[in-house]
């Protein structure tokens, strides 16, 4: 007589294995809210069993947590690395910036799920996890606005407020950020970035 053995996830290193699992979390909040986490849930997404989530997390509260974490770093790696150094060379402020949002757009078209937790939050995202996103943009603001002082300069005696434009900036790239994630196929990445080097290239020159 013959018996039907069960399939069993193949033996994974450690860091790979929790890259699965918060893979599984992250897919299950972005089609039910954090509420869909559960570490059934999480171990029926990955294709392993629950011993194996509870191997490496105890409960769900510490999958959340782990995945927030990661979230959060990977976000904060692509946005930072998509801002342009102090020193823009022989480029124009405007092109540098709108080269800026093509990288961040281009980031958040690649990680939906990722850019979906930090610029549209759902119900139930941890506090602390909104404080860690105020936190950076908060620092990404202040390099903007160092930016576009730097850009301003450039340009001669606009009249603008740097800060103020600062503040736009960062809205105007969070805007297509949003837009991207909500309705891809009406604002896709070459319609966002075009109408940002539009708006650029609308600011005074001195």
């Amino acid at each position: 007589m013959s018996t039907t053995r069960r399939k069993y996830a193949p033996r994974l290193p450690p860091d790979q294995r929790r890259d699965q699992l918060l893979d599984g979390a992250l897919d299950l909040i972005a089609e039910g809210g954090f509420d869909a986490v559960t570490m059934e849930a999480v171990a029926r997404r990955s294709g392993v069993t629950k011993p194996v989530v509870y191997e490496l997390y105890a409960n769900r509260t510490e999958v959340i947590a782990a995945l927030l974490h990661r979230e959060a770093d990977r976000a904060t790696a692509q946005v930072l690395g998509a801002m342009p150094a102090t020193d823009f060379g022989d480029r124009r402020p405007e092109d540098v910036y709108t080269d800026t949002v093509h990288a961040f757009v281009n980031a958040v078209v690649a990680s939906p799920q990722r850019w979906r937790l930090v610029l549209l939050p759902p119900e139930g995202t941890p506090v602390a996890f909104r404080r860690q996103v105020e936190l950076v943009r908060a620092q990404v603001l202040a390099q903007v606005n160092a930016l576009a002082e730097l850009g301003l300069k450039a340009m001669g005696d606009t009249g603008l407020d740097a800060e103020l434009l600062g503040h736009t900036m960062l809205a105007l790239a969070e805007m297509a950020g949003r837009l991207a994630i909500t309705d891809p196929e009406r604002f896709t990445p070459d319609r966002l970035v075009a109408f940002v080097g539009q708006v650029a290239h609308l600011l005074p020159k001195g």
